[in-house]
C-alpha cells in the first residue's frame, strides 16, 4: 500500500465545523490546574455563552465522556478513548514498540518514541525498564519541546529556518531555576546536541 503523503492543507473558514471545534476546546480546555469546571468557568476559558458551554458538558456527561454533581463538571476515563483511537489507528507507535523493547533490554534503561507537535513534544509510545518501580512520562504525555529531553533532539533536527521561526515566537517559561530562559543560549544548546546527536537534561521542566 502506498504511503499517504503528508499535505499542507489551507482549509476554508465555511468547511469548519464551528460545533466540532468548540467541542474539542471543551474537552481541553480541563487540565492539572482545572480539572473540575463549573459551566460559568469553561464559558470563560472557551470564550462561549455559559448556556452553551452548559449544554456542551451534558452532551459529555451524556456520552459517558464527563461527570456532574450537578454543578461541577469533571472528565471521566472514557475521554481517553480519543487518545486510543489515534495509537489503534496509527501504524508506527505500533510498528517502534520491538525497536524501543531492543533498546530497554540492551541500556536496561526505560525508552520512548516521541513526535514535535506544534511548539510541544508529545510522548506516543513507552517500554518501561524491568524494574519495581519506574519513573517517566507516559503516551500522550504533552511537553514544552525546549524544556524536554526528547523535544530538545527533535528541535535540534528542524531545518534552521523553522528553528529560527520556533525560536522567534517562543516564549521561554522558566519551570524550575534551572530551565533555559535565554533564547540564545538554547540555540547554542540545540547546535550542540544537533552536532553530537543526543541530549541530556536535567531539572528544565521539574526537579529531581
Amino acid at each position: 500500500m502506498k504511503k499517504p503523503q503528508l499535505m499542507n492543507v489551507q482549509v476554508a473558514e465555511r468547511d469548519l465545523i464551528d460545533g466540532l471545534v468548540t467541542g474539542i476546546n471543551v474537552i481541553t480546555a480541563f487540565n492539572e490546574d482545572s480539572a473540575r469546571l463549573t459551566a460559568t468557568e469553561l464559558a470563560e476559558k472557551v470564550g462561549i455563552s455559559r448556556s452553551a458551554a452548559r449544554r456542551y458538558l451534558l452532551t459529555l456527561v451524556h456520552t459517558g465522556m464527563a461527570a456532574t454533581d450537578g454543578r461541577i463538571f469533571w472528565l471521566t476515563p472514557k475521554v481517553l478513548t480519543l487518545g486510543r483511537s489515534y495509537l489503534d489507528s496509527a501504524r508506527l507507535p505500533r510498528a517502534i514498540v520491538p525497536y524501543l523493547q531492543k533498546l530497554t533490554a540492551e541500556l536496561q534503561e526505560s525508552t520512548n518514541y516521541s513526535v514535535l507537535e506544534g511548539d510541544d513534544v508529545v510522548y506516543v509510545s513507552r517500554v518501561n525498564a524491568p524494574r519495581v518501580l519506574t519513573t517517566g512520562f507516559e503516551p500522550g504525555t504533552r511537553l514544552p519541546a525546549y524544556a524536554s529531553t526528547a523535544g530538545r533532539v527533535l528541535l535540534s533536527g528542524l531545518p534552521d529556518e523553522e528553528l529560527d521561526a520556533y525560536l522567534e515566537r517562543l516564549e521561554l517559561i522558566a519551570y524550575t531555576h534551572l530551565t533555559i530562559t535565554d533564547k540564545a543560549q538554547l540555540r547554542r544548546e540545540l547546535a550542540a546536541i544537533r552536532e553530537s546527536g543526543f541530549a541530556v537534561t536535567e531539572n528544565q521542566y521539574e526537579i529531581g
